[in-house]
């Protein structure tokens, strides 16, 4: 029998994670580890979906005991992802698929033993300006940093097991690619299981 899989899944903010992992779960059951993180929810975001919503010293409380498999402080807010989101579905033999972005991505290799690492990249710089401000997430500032980092997150591109281009209005192809690159690592006998490192 396989054992389950560990995916990475990360790209710039806005490339449509959140969107192709919705789609494959639809599909495949896929569990995705959900982050904690101390900011307030956005619109149209629900605890336990998007993220698990915790107070800053919920958070704090959580960290010191060492629940977190990983943890920052980003802008201002704790984010981090339990153990628990992960060890939980490996051990019933489900696959699971972690969504980050870049940065995170390079703390999930310290971090992870046989974890598959897939990056999802916009068609271009304009496709990812059309995708950030459809989704009015972020303020003017937000937004130009996000843009300015784009050049420095493709760098990452080389560091990947493979690199999924999500197209405008093609995210079913998106969602079919993952899925192909889950069986063909499910059909490796060899692949060792994912897991924490201790």
């Amino acid at each position: 029998m396989s054992r389950p899989l560990i995916i990475v899944l990360h790209g710039p903010s806005g490339v449509g994670k959140d969107s192709l992992i919705d789609r494959l779960r639809q599909r495949t059951g896929i569990h995705r580890a959900t982050s904690s993180t101390s900011r307030a929810p956005r619109d149209g975001e629900t605890d336990g979906n998007h993220y698990h919503f915790l107070s800053k010293e919920e958070f704090q409380r959580k960290a010191e005991a060492g629940d977190f498999a990983e943890w920052a402080l980003v802008y201002g807010d704790y984010k981090g992802l339990e153990r628990r989101e992960i060890e939980g579905p490996l051990t019933r033999g489900e696959d699971v698929i972690v969504r980050t972005d870049v940065q995170g991505a390079k703390t999930w290799r310290k971090k992870l033993d046989g974890a598959i690492y897939v990056m999802l990249v916009p068609e271009d710089l304009a496709e990812l300006r059309s995708r950030l401000a459809r989704r009015g997430s972020e303020d003017a500032d937000a937004f130009d940093r996000r843009l300015a980092e784009f050049d420095a997150e493709m760098a990452d591109l080389p560091n990947n097991d493979y690199v999924i281009r999500n197209r405008k209005d093609r995210l079913e192809d998106a969602v079919s690619e993952l899925e192909r690159i889950i069986a063909k690592e499910h059909s490796k006998a060899s692949r060792p299981g994912g897991r924490i490192r201790p």
